[in-house]
């Protein structure tokens, strides 16, 4: 709506470049947010400027040049812009395919050219073969600079093994053969919040892990293997092993669609309302999603403790419901076959005996 109106009453000269196709449509949002801290005459300004010469330039082209353009007509503008995109600086992961990750780092435009040359700086000379301290192993100028750059944020010396802690959810027959004979050892372990991993490259990761602390902990499940109901040990409050349960068993946000990292250990039932602070009571949430459940008329309620149910109800009064994924991820188990209509079933005797257990042992 913002660009529609934009091109509309502001840029008359990119709305005719565009309604001729001489430009597209991502030519308009570069000239757009470029100019949209401008005044509405610096803007025109901009805008009659740029129109004889939009249709010979690219978009990402044509953005520098309204960026340039702008900082001429209103530098204060511009530059109040910018410190506020500072403020904004931030690094980020989220997954990339064949298991591997982006991590992005988003920070003003000097400090991260300096670091991007520092790094190819790093990374050409350890591949010419003039860094004693650390051979190229055949690596590329691009490995060299990535691993370069892991190693510098973590701290690491070179060869140093990354002592930082990963939850990897496997099976024991697909770690070490052992178990149940009819269970596959390649069926796929999985990172929380990130997703399954082959089980030859799982077991690699363990066996490579030479000089860092390996840590087995038990999960017991419920009996088809598909629940998380219990650990070696928890404590008491969502901190230590209860909170790693939590999320090892939620995976992601439990608000339905959100998919976002487990952030905060949540209370489904309110404390300030008699809820307990308990496994199966706790629910993993991203911070956004565990504030805005706090809001009035929101209400998160558990329906079913196995497989692990909550029901979302929303100001507007829409309904939704969201279910814990299977322990080793979706499409390890058979869909759930109770219907929507159907009553809540009941926690099992045997889940209440393990959490009433859980509870004596904290």
């Amino acid at each position: 709506m913002g660009l529609s109106r934009a091109l509309v009453e502001e840029l008359p000269e990119t709305m005719a470049r565009l309604s001729a196709g001489e430009v597209g449509e991502w030519h308009a949002v570069q000239v757009a947010r470029e100019t949209a801290t401008l005044s509405r005459e610096d803007r025109a300004v901009v805008d009659a400027r740029l129109g004889p010469v939009m249709g010979s330039l690219s978009a990402r082209a044509l953005g520098r040049a309204a960026r340039r353009v702008a900082a001429e007509l209103d530098a204060a503008s511009v530059i109040r812009r910018m410190e506020a995109a500072v403020a904004s600086r931030r690094v980020s992961v989220r997954p990339a395919p064949d298991g591997m990750a982006y991590l992005s780092v988003l920070g003003p435009l000097r400090e991260v050219v300096g670091a991007y040359a520092a790094l190819t700086a790093r990374a050409k000379a350890v591949v010419g073969g003039q860094c004693e301290d650390e051979p190229a192993d055949g690596r590329a100028a691009g490995p060299v600079a990535a691993d370069t750059a892991l190693r510098v944020m973590a701290g690491l010396a070179p060869g140093q093994v990354q002592p930082v802690e990963v939850h990897l959810v496997m099976t024991d027959r697909a770690l070490l053969g052992t178990g149940d004979p009819d269970r596959s050892v390649f069926e796929p372990a999985r990172i929380p919040g990130h997703g399954s991993v082959p089980a030859p490259v799982a077991r690699a990761w363990v066996r490579d892990a030479a000089e860092a602390s390996v840590w087995l902990r038990r999960l017991y499940t419920s009996p088809g293997g598909r629940d998380l109901v219990a650990m070696d040990s928890r404590r008491r409050r969502f901190t230590g092993l209860l909170r790693r349960m939590l999320v090892l068993r939620d995976d992601v946000c439990t608000t339905p669609w959100c998919d976002a990292p487990v952030v905060h250990a949540d209370h489904t039932h309110p404390v300030h309302a008699g809820g307990a602070t308990s496994f199966g009571n706790g629910g993993g949430k991203c911070a956004r999603c565990n504030g805005v459940k706090e809001t009035p008329g929101w209400q998160v309620s558990i329906v079913r403790g196995s497989p692990p149910t909550w029901r979302t109800t929303h100001p507007t009064g829409h309904t939704y419901r969201a279910t814990a994924p299977p322990l080793l991820g979706w499409g390890t188990d058979p869909p759930d076959p109770e219907p929507d209509h159907q009553q809540d079933a009941p926690d099992s005797p045997l889940e209440r005996h393990l959490e009433a257990l859980l509870d004596a042992a904290a």
